[in-house]
């Protein structure tokens, strides 16, 4: 037995949409090369490489601020981890903001609605119906 064609009306179908694929991009991280698979075209890779920088650097001028010499173990876990520590606790206080932000303008909002007449402003108002007088005892006899 043969399996059934399937006939496909030619125009009608529309091919599905390619999806972007990852490419290669060789970035160095606080002295490290690394290969990156990514999507990002463009600066926002390298800004995301300065703003990982420059919070370890931030870091290090702090420890040696603090203890008077530069940390012993630069390339440690720990020291890893404390720098994405400090980037995740930068990110949750800018979502933090975000969302304080959002909720001033909705309260403003709020009451800026709450000043507006419940009665709608109409710009084009109809015209009233003119006024009949009534015919007969009833007002609907001719």
């Amino acid at each position: 037995m043969k399996p059934p064609r399937i006939r496909i009306p030619a125009g009608r179908v529309a091919p599905a949409p390619r999806k972007p694929k990852p490419h290669e991009v060789d970035v160095e991280v606080l002295g490290r090369a690394l290969k990156v698979h990514t999507f990002e075209y463009g600066d926002s890779l390298a800004r995301a490489k300065e703003v990982l920088e420059a919070g370890f650097n931030d870091m290090e001028e702090a420890y040696a601020l603090t203890w008077g010499s530069s940390p012993a173990a630069l390339d440690s876990t720990t020291w890893l981890l404390m720098g994405a520590l400090n980037l995740a606790h930068r990110v949750a206080q800018l979502e933090q903001e975000a969302t304080r932000t959002t909720q001033d303008l909705e309260h403003t909002l709020s009451k800026f609605l709450d000043d507006v007449p419940d009665d709608s402003y109409d710009s084009h108002p109809s015209p009233p119906s003119p006024l009949r007088e009534p015919n007969g005892l009833f007002g609907s006899e001719p």
